[in-house]
C-alpha cells in the first residue's frame, strides 16, 4: 500500500499544508491539501474521499477539487467523472447543508445533474466496511467535539490505520492491536505538552497524551507511529519532546513523505 502524504500539519502557514494523504493515487484521506500539492492529472486519478469529519481543516480543497473535476470534464474527459465521498451521515448532511449550499460553494452533488454529479455523498456507518479500489475501509469512531472516525485500510497483504483527530480513546487501540498485517498508525500529536487544557477541550493529542493511549497498544515498538497535525507555530517545541520519549519507530510526518506499507 502506497500512502503519499499532501499535508500533514494542523494549521495552515507559509510551506505547511492541512491533513490530507493520498492511497495508491486514487483514495483520498481527508482533503485539506489536494489541490495544493497535486497536478491536475494527478487530481485527476482521484475517485474516492474518506472523509473522517466536517471541519474546515479537512474538508476544504474538496471544493476545489470538484470544481477542477468540472473542468476537466468539459475538457471533453470521459473517466472519472464523479469522486465519492465516503462518510458518517451527520457529516454528509453538514456537507451538504453548509459546504455545498450555494452559498459557501456550488453544490456539486448535483452539477451538472443530479444523475451524473461530480460529487456522490455515501454513507457509512462505524465497523461496517466498504471496498473503495480493491481496499477495504473500516471506519472506527473516535474522540473528537464533532462525529469524527479513524479509518483502518486492508489491501489484503497489509494494514493501515489513520487515526484522523482525536483525544484519548479506546476503541481506535483495541482494534489496531488485533490486526496480524498493520504496517504503520498515522496519529494525531497536535499541541505540546504545555497545552495540554487546549488539547482535551478540542479533541487532540500532546505528546504526554499520547504515550498514556499508545500504552494501550499492544504492537508498540513494533509497528511503524508517524505523528501528523502539528501545529506549525510550536513544531520545534513538539520536536524536541517527540524526540525525548525514546519511542523505537515513532516519527512526525513530513510533506515529502511517501510510504510504502
Amino acid at each position: 500500500m502506497k500512502v503519499r502524504v499532501l499535508g500533514c500539519y494542523g494549521g495552515q502557514l507559509l510551506g505547511f499544508r492541512l491533513s490530507s494523504f493520498l492511497v495508491n493515487d486514487t483514495i483520498l484521506l481527508d482533503a485539506g491539501s489536494p489541490t495544493e500539492a497535486l497536478s491536475l492529472e494527478e487530481q485527476h486519478g482521484i475517485r474516492h474521499i474518506c472523509l473522517s469529519h466536517t471541519h474546515l481543516d479537512h474538508i476544504k480543497d474538496i471544493a476545489f477539487l470538484a470544481d477542477n473535476r468540472s473542468i476537466k470534464r468539459m475538457g471533453g474527459v470521459v473517466e472519472n467523472r464523479t469522486i465519492q465521498i465516503h462518510s458518517l451521515p451527520e457529516n454528509n448532511r453538514v456537507l451538504k447543508q453548509y459546504f455545498f449550499n450555494e452559498r459557501i460553494w456550488p453544490d456539486f452533488t448535483q452539477i451538472p445533474t443530479t444523475e451524473d454529479p461530480i460529487l456522490t455523498l455515501m454513507d457509512i456507518q462505524a465497523e461496517q466496511p466498504f471496498v473503495v479500489d480493491g481496499v477495504t475501509v473500516t471506519a472506527i469512531m473516535v474522540n473528537h467535539p464533532v462525529p469524527c472516525t479513524a479509518f483502518l485500510l486492508d489491501d489484503g497483504d497489509s494494514q493501515v490505520i489513520y487515526s484522523a483527530d482525536t483525544g484519548n480513546t479506546d476503541r481506535l487501540w483495541q482494534i489496531a492491536s488485533a490486526q496480524p498485517n498493520l504496517k504503520g498508525v498515522i496519529l494525531d500529536c497536535s499541541f505540546p505538552n504545555s497545552y495540554q487544557r487546549l488539547a482535551d477541550i478540542s479533541g487532540h493529542l500532546t505528546p504526554q497524551g499520547m504515550m498514556r493511549d499508545l500504552q494501550k497498544f499492544t504492537q508498540l515498538g513494533s509497528v511503524p507511529i508517524y505523528l501528523y497535525h502539528m501545529k506549525p507555530e510550536t513544531l520545534k517545541i513538539m520536536t524536541a519532546e517527540i524526540e525525548a520519549l525514546e519511542v523505537p519507530l515513532l516519527r512526525m510526518l513530513t510533506q515529502v513523505d511517501e510510504l510504502l506499507l
